[in-house]
This record gives C-alpha cells, structure tokens and sequence, in this order.
C-alpha cells in the first residue's frame, strides 16, 4: 500500500494509439492500445481500465465520456525471436467499449477528438526531457489523440473507421547498422493515409491521471539539447517515414528513443480525420558483424544468373502457366565464416512496386533454405496469366533476407514484368447507345436495348444513375432475354409527379452498361439515356392586403405610434388553378408572442383571408431596442400535382413612434410673508421660510402621467444645512412643501450674507417620450443689522411714585402708535444684549440685570447722577441717568 502514491504515475509507457472502428448503425467500438514496458514498468502502474474522453473540434467542448476497460494482456515478439537478449520486453494491453455515437449529437461538420492523458514515459528516455516527477524534473507523460468526422453530414450517415492494426516496434537497432519497420495501418474503407513525423505530445499535469479539462491543444514533450524533430535519434540518415508508412534509420548512438508518428485520413482529397502513435527505438550494441545475401535472376532458358539488381520478361498470351517464370539464385557470405559455423539460413519474399497489390502468389511454396560452406539456394518465381493491371508492365521486387541480428539484412532483384494478357473483343449495342429525349409530365415510355459480344462471352448487364434510384423516379428496368453474347432487355418510366418530385431533380442520365466476364479484364460497353421532364404549367399566387388600394403593391410602409392600434386583413388567393395554399408571415428579427400581436397563419383552397391585430402598449414594445418592425406575409402554393413551388410576398414595415407629450409645468409661491419674485427672495436669519412646490401636466390619454417632483440640487456659497424637502410622487399634479429656518450657524468667515440656489425637478412617465421641467429658486439670507433708530436713551427720571416717569428703561413710545418699543440695538448674529449695570458716582453698582426690557424703579436712592454700562457681546454702550424728585 506505501507503493499506492508513486506507482500510477510511474515509468511505464512505451507508446500507443485509438482505433475507433464503426461496428453497425451508429454501433462504434473504440479501442486504445498501449504498450506497456516490462523491463522499466511497475506493475502497479497497469489500469484495469480508462476514462476517455470525447470533444468537439470547433470549440473543445466536452461532448462525452467512456469508460474503456481492460480486454488482454500479450506479449510482443521478436521478428527474429532467435535475437532476442531481453533489451526489449514489452506487452500489449488493449482497453475496449462498444457503444453508440448519438447522430443528433456527433453532427458537427468540424468534427471531434477523442483524448487520454497518462503520466508517465519511461524515465530513461534519450532524447527528451522525461525525469520522475517526484524529482522535480521535467516529466513525460502521453497524450493519446484521435480525431474523426461527423457520423452525419448534411442529414446523411457517415460511415467511417480510424486506421487500425498497426504493426508494433519491437526490434532493437544498432550503431551505424540500417533499421527498418513496417508501421503501416489498414484502412477498412479504402480511404487514403498519409504518415509525417511529429513531435510527441505530453500531458496537461504531471500526475498519474490527469484531468480531461483543459482539452486541445495539448502541450508536447521538452526535446533535449541536440534533438528535435529533424534530428530524433541523431542517425545518419535520421529517423523518417515514407507515405506509406515505412520506418528508416541508421543510428549513430545508442539510447531509448521516443518518437511519434500523425497519420491523416483523406476521402476523396478531403481530410476526414487524425491518428497519432508514439513509440520507443532501442538502440544498442547488439547486433552480429554480417554481410547481406545476395540475389540474382535469369530465364528459364538462360544458363547463367546474369541479372544482379534488375532484369525484365516479356509473355505472350500463348505461354503455359509452366513457362511464365524465374530462377533466381540467393547466396549469401556468412554461410563461409566459421564464425557463423557456416551455415545461414536465407529466405525470400515479393513486394509490389509500382502498384499496391500482395503478390505473394508468385512464390514458390518453399521460401527459406539453409546455405552452407558457400552453397546457393534456388527458386522458381511464376507469374499469374493475368497481368496485375491494365496499361503496361507491373515491377514486384523479389526480396532475399538472411538470419541477421536484430533485422534480416535484404538485397533485392526488381523485375519488371510484361504479360500479354489473353485477346478479348469488346461488347457493343446493337441498340441506340445515346437515347436523348424530352418527356411531358404524367406520360409512360419505354426503351428496347441489346447488346452482343462477338466473342460468345457471358455478359453481365448493369445500371447506374446521376444520383436517384429507378424505383424512386418511377422506371423499371428488366432484362427480356439473355444467352452468351447476347442480351436483350426494357428500361420503362412512369413520369408522374405524384411517384417522384421533379422539382427536385427533373434532368436525368440511366447509364445502361453491358460487361463481358473474362479470365483477366473485362470490358464494357455503355448506353446513356438523357431524359428531361417537362412539367405542367401553374399559375402564380396573388397575396395582398387592405392596406393598400394597389394589390399588386409589394411593400407597404406604416407608422403608428404607442398605444394606436394596427389593423388589416392579408388574403392569399389561387383563383385559377384551385390549388391548396399556406398563408403565414414572418417577422424579421422578432416574434410575434413577444409583442402580443396576433396573426393566425392558415391553409386552404382557391382563397385565404387572415386578420392582423397589433394594439401597440408600452408594455409589448421597447423603442430602445427596436423602433421598426418587418412582417414579411407569403402565400405558398407547393401542394400542386408536381409540388412546383410557388410563393408571393408582401412586406409591411412599421415604424412605431413615441406617445405625444404635453410637457410638464413646475411653479413655486410662498407660503408666508417672504415675497417671492421671480423665483427669488431675501431673507433674515431667524425667519422661516415656506415655499410650496407644485408641478402639473396636461397628459390624461389614456392615462394621466405620473409625476415625480424632486429637488435635485442645494448649492450656495457656503452649502446649505437644515432645509427640508420631500420628493413627491402623484398622477397629474404633485406638490410638495420646501422649507427652512435659517440660523446664525450658517455665516462663516465673518460673512453675515449668503445666497442660495435650490433647484428642482418634475418628471413624468410617458413611455419612450419622457419629459421634464426644472426650476430654480434663489434665496439670500442676510443678518439683521446691529442698529436702532431709536437708541437715545433717557438722561433722567422721578421715581416719586405719582405715575410719570417713575423708572429707567430702553423703551418709548411710537410716535406713530403709542406703543412702548424697544430702543436697544437689536440682537444679531454679530453681537446680542449680555446685560445692563448702574453704578452710582462712586462707582458702586446698584443695580444689574440680563432682561433688555428691564426697568429700574431706583428704591431707596438719593438724587443724583448715575452711570450705566450696556453690554453686548461685541461691544459696550455706555451714559449717564440723573435721579431727581
């Protein structure tokens, strides 16, 4: 259990690759092979089995996931198992599922990938950075990638399997010897691969299993100084590939190489999908010092094997399947080393060469022989009767190998073949071969074809199409007579509308083809029928609305604005030919449910009448984001014999408008005795002030507007404290009270005169035309000012009791009214009455008291002078009062 942290992400990984193979249906198997180092791997390090994973190309989105698990468990072998020195020991381990790819999910034109990330690649590794992640060094994991297409395109089924079976690599190399190795896969539908050396791709996180998000791109592998993707081994040649899949290289060092191989997947000159495969080279002093063998050809007839690396034949059709053959002769040096205890064993193989066909058939039974002490081995090479193509002489290459360690060393002998193949005359027709003809809709014709082939040939007769089946378009074709060269047959049609839908397709070819059945190629002979329908005329529809007085008129522009109502009546009608109509129309860039407008689409006979309704609310309409609206009304006339389509169209724009709107008015009076004049007024501190605001609007269709009346700035010289206002809410008319009593806290700075601006604002609520008014009220507050008109104060008084001037004080009478006033200064915010103090003339205070509108009745004084001291607090008044009786 202490090994349960470390082993999954252990060294183990030699390479591997997907295979997703279409099973049936949309019935897919998915396969991921993995060779799996037995010399260097923990066996901890073997999964049960794996979780893939499944992305769209176009956006990496995660389309699905599949658990794979494990299916076997072998060994690889040795492709001479008589070298094996246990430099390599590998296993491979196949993971496999079978399960559906949903066609309403896997549609993307684009495609998809499927991925798995495992950490890690064997530490050892050459010539990348691949260090045990728990060092802290670079680690090497491997992405394993497959990408494939759509299994739908454009609604039809797309079959399509990956590359599979590829070859493993289990053979070491050695310094300065030439490796080679089959990597080649198998397509099962024919589709052509393409094989390019990649550098391999690591994995997102340096853990054992990393997570399947991030997607593509994944990052690749760190190649160590000296090495890159031009120079993976540091051969000479380097590590490459053929297109066809071929692995070269001479080493020049030994070493654990890691490499990777892209194979793409075209159909018909279009790339349809993207395998890729990593693997491991061993490079080791293991291999044996031996000579390659050496093969050679001749004639039959000829004495001597005079043909070292190329020789040609030439048969002619009268040649017996005995005659059409080669010797060739393989020696071989090592089978005169004592070293090699004279004896080699050699064997031979064939290969095509300028075509792509096993040719296997052209050996012999026996293929290997045991040369000893300089001893030759013979073999007999005979060729099919049947050349492999058409066109020309075909090359194969006859290939002799020897029991070399760790690869056969090879030579080759290329003989270039030319088979005469047996005489053949071509069938031909005896009927017309080119049929060109124009058929009326609904009619029924027939054609007799014959064919002969003057050879007495069987002949096989056969149709094939511009892209419609026989049945579907309404023809029959059958075969009336037939014998060895000779064919007799009929190809009939129906052209009716109501067995196939000519607007579709009205233009056919029927390629009627007669092939005769030979031992080598067979030759054909084809008749074309040109066949073009004619369709029944059908009169147009005619749409329109009541809109207009024109009907043929094809756009109509409106303006309605909020809260009017859009009405009218679209007709579709078809009054010559009867025919079944749809009526609908189609707004532009919005819904109708959106906006509550109704139109109810129909379908009928001869004629259609259908009412559009729009009553336009603020609440179904925002002129913020749309303020003009296209409804585009068809009538479709395609339900006719031959479903010929025909439409007609009238397109309605709207322009909505805003409701008008009366602006709204905002006034403001007085509420006391300030006067207010021209929205401005003066004041003293210590004087309230009220102001009422009242704001108002004309607007009563359909409803009354709702007014806010706000105050929506205070400003001032010095801002403003203590006021109070309300903001108000109301339909039609709203008002509200301002209002303020000023203190002497509001002066700063000894300035006792400020001014003021409130300004305030009444808005309404009509939708999409909303309007406002503001007004601005200006106030000055000012202090009062530190002065009396009357301050003169008494000089003497009589306190004798009989009523008359009997005490001191600050008041008089008005001249005006009679009434006592105050003559003190008045209070201010500069300076208020603190207290009063007499004195008497020695300086004695007899009297003292904070009430300005004291009186000083002087009981139990004598006569005489007497001095006063009015404080305030700024300043002082003083004066003298004289007491008599």
């Amino acid at each position: 259990m202490l090994c349960t942290p470390f082993c999954g992400k252990a060294s183990h990984i030699v390479g591997g690759e997907f295979e997703l193979l279409h099973i049936n249906g949309n019935l897919y198997r998915l396969n991921l092979i993995l060779y799996f180092d037995k010399i260097n791997g923990t066996p901890g390090a073997k999964d049960n089995g794996v979780n893939v994973s499944f992305f769209q190309k176009k956006d990496n989105l995660l389309v699905m996931s599949q658990f794979l698990p494990l299916l076997s468990e072998e060994n690889v072998g040795y492709t001479q198992p008589e070298c094996s020195q246990g430099f390599i020991q590998t296993d491979k381990l196949i993971y496999t599922a079978e399960f559906i790819l949903d066609p309403e999910i896997f549609d993307d034109p684009e495609g998809y990938y499927v991925s798995w990330q495992r950490c890690c690649r064997n530490y050892t590794i050459t010539n990348i950075f691949s260090a045990n992640p728990a060092s802290g060094g670079n680690s090497a994991g491997q992405t394993f990638y497959l990408e494939f297409p759509p299994v739908v395109k454009e609604g039809v089924p797309f079959i399509n399997s990956s590359p599979r079976l590829f070859p493993p690599l289990n053979d070491y190399a050695c310094p300065f010897k030439p490796y080679y190795v089959d990597f080649a896969g198998v397509d099962d539908d024919g589709d052509s691969l393409v094989y390019t050396m990649v550098t391999p791709l690591n994995t997102h996180a340096a853990v054992a299993l990393p997570p399947p998000i991030p997607a593509a791109p994944y990052p690749p592998v760190l190649w160590r100084q000296g090495y890159g993707l031009n120079n993976v081994i540091n051969g000479l040649p380097d590590l490459r590939i053929s297109k066809s899949g071929l692995l070269t290289a001479t080493p020049r060092n030994q070493g654990l190489f890691v490499f990777a191989v892209k194979i793409e997947e075209f159909r018909d000159g279009e790339k349809i999908g993207e395998s890729r495969r990593d693997f491991q080279m061993l490079v080791v002093d293991g291999c044996t010092d031996a000579e390659p063998p050496v093969i050679k050809g001749k004639n039959l007839n000829d004495t001597n094997f005079s043909f070292i690396d190329d020789m040609s034949v030439s048969f002619s059709n009268t040649v017996t399947d005995a005659d059409r053959c080669i010797k060739v002769q393989i020696s071989d040096p090592d089978s005169e080393k004592e070293l090699d205890d004279f004896i080699e064993q050699v064997s031979i193989r064939a290969v095509s060469l300028n075509f792509n066909k096993n040719v296997s058939e052209v050996l012999p039974v026996d293929v290997s022989e045991t040369l000893v002490n300089g001893s030759t081995a013979e073999f007999t090479i005979c060729f099919p009767r049947c050349p492999y193509f058409e066109g020309g002489p075909y090359q194969i290459g006859i290939i002799a190998m020897d029991d070399a360690c760790a690869l056969p060393l090879l030579d080759t002998l290329k003989v270039l073949v030319d088979i005469e193949p047996p005489v053949n005359n071509e069938p031909f027709f005896l009927s017309s071969a080119q049929v060109i003809q124009q058929i009326n809709e609904g009619d029924s014709v027939g054609w007799i074809f014959e064919a002969s082939d003057v050879d007495l040939d069987s002949l096989f007769v056969g149709v094939t199409t511009n892209g419609f089946t026989l049945a579907s378009a309404g023809m029959t074709f059958s075969i009336l007579e037939q014998q060895d060269g000779y064919v007799k047959g009929a190809l009939t049609w129906n052209a009716a509308c109501d067995i196939y839908n000519f607007t579709e397709r009205n233009y056919f070819e029927v390629d009627i083809f007669v092939e005769d059945v030979k031992e080598c190629f067979n030759t054909k002979a084809i008749a074309r029928y040109t066949l073009v329908v004619i369709l029944p005329g059908n009169a147009d529809p005619i749409i329109d609305t009541d809109l207009l007085a024109n009907p043929l008129e094809q756009h109509v522009v409106l303006e309605r604005r909020i809260n009017q109502s859009l009405t009218f009546n679209v007709t579709g009608s078809d009054l010559v030919d009867n025919d079944f109509l749809i009526l609908d129309v189609t707004p532009l860039g919005f819904t109708l449910e959106d906006h509550d407008i109704s139109f109810e689409g129909k379908t009928g006979n001869s004629s259609l009448t259908s009412p559009f309704t729009w009553d336009i609310r603020c609440d179904n309409v925002d002129l913020d984001v749309r303020d003009e609206f296209d409804f585009r009304f068809i009538v479709v006339d395609n339900a006719n014999k031959c479903r010929i389509y025909k439409a007609d169209t009238v397109l309605v724009s709207l322009t909505v408008l805003p409701l008008l709107n009366a602006e709204p008015i905002l006034t403001v009076s007085s509420l006391n005795q300030e006067v207010l004049v021209n929205e401005s007024l003066t004041s003293f501190v210590g004087q309230p002030i009220e102001l009422g605001v009242i704001g108002s609007d004309a607007d009563n269709f359909p409803d009354k507007d709702l007014l806010t009346l706000e105050l929506i700035s205070a400003d001032g010289n010095v801002q403003p404290v203590g006021y109070f206002f309300e903001d108000a809410e109301a339909e039609g008319n709203v008002t509200s009270v301002f209002t303020w009593n000023p203190e002497c806290n509001i002066f700063q700075n000894d300035q006792y005169k400020n001014d003021y601006t409130f300004t305030f604002r009444l808005s309404d609520d009509r939708c999409f035309s909303m309007a406002a008014d503001t007004l601005t009220v200006n106030i000055t507050i000012e202090d009062y000012p530190h002065d009396s008109l009357y301050f003169d104060p008494s000089n003497v008084f009589t306190p004798n009791g009989d009523g008359f001037n009997d005490y001191f004080s600050m008041e008089v009478r008005n001249p005006q009214n009679g009434e006592l006033i105050n003559i003190l200064p008045r209070d201010s915010c500069i300076g208020t009455f603190q207290a009063i103090r007499i004195y008497n003339r020695w300086g004695n205070r007899v009297f003292e008291t904070t009430d300005r509108n004291f009186r000083w009745f002087a009981e139990g004084m004598p006569a005489g002078v007497y001095y006063f001291v009015i404080q305030y607090s700024n300043e002082e008044y003083k004066g003298s009062v004289s007491i008599r009786f």
